[in-house]
């Protein structure tokens, strides 16, 4: 008897495009409102990184298009769709911004990102996906120092074009490495 896949958890920033959300949406802000910048900080502290990330991503709208995919990735996980696994987008960018590159890249399920008061980054994401799949009922492909928070509680480790340090932070080696 062959057990089911499990259900598939996506990063997006660094792991399905190759930049950065929050640093493309800021680059813009700073093009087109200069002196948006000096608010980021009072955001920040005032009201929270969420609240920061919902006023940029309602501020600016970002065309998936235009953004760069890690192709061998995302092809993987066309192959990943194409035998019926799920797959979520779990993302600590804002919901907002999410949903449109979701839809343009066509693959998802579901989307999970920040909203409210949570910045779904790091240990948020952890408990997340715990409480929907349970510990160690999900695999979790990521890149960044933030998913070593996720990585523990996942049931496979699916590691994507890791930024420096990743590799050596995981408490045991993934199960697939996409550079």
């Amino acid at each position: 008897m062959t057990q089911d896949p499990l259900p598939l958890a996506v990063d997006l920033d660094g792991t399905v495009i190759l930049s950065d959300m929050t640093k493309i949406s800021a680059r813009r802000i700073i093009l087109r409102r200069p002196w948006y910048i000096l608010l980021i900080p009072l955001f920040e502290v005032t009201k929270g990184r969420p609240y920061w990330k919902k006023r940029v991503a309602n501020f600016i709208s970002i065309d998936p298009k235009t953004l760069v995919y890690h192709e061998a990735f995302v092809n993987w996980l066309k192959e990943q769709k194409t035998t019926g696994r799920e797959i979520i987008l779990a993302t600590a960018s804002h919901i907002v911004q999410a949903h449109p590159i979701a839809d343009y890249v066509g693959l998802f399920d579901d989307v999970m990102g920040s909203e409210g008061t949570v910045n779904l980054g790091g240990k948020h994401k952890a408990k997340a996906l715990v409480e929907r799949y349970g510990k160690g009922g999900f695999a979790y492909c990521g890149n960044s120092k933030a998913d070593l928070e996720v990585w523990p509680d996942a049931g496979e480790i699916i590691v994507v074009n890791p930024s420096r340090g990743v590799l050596s932070g995981l408490h045991r080696d993934p199960d697939i490495l996409f550079e």
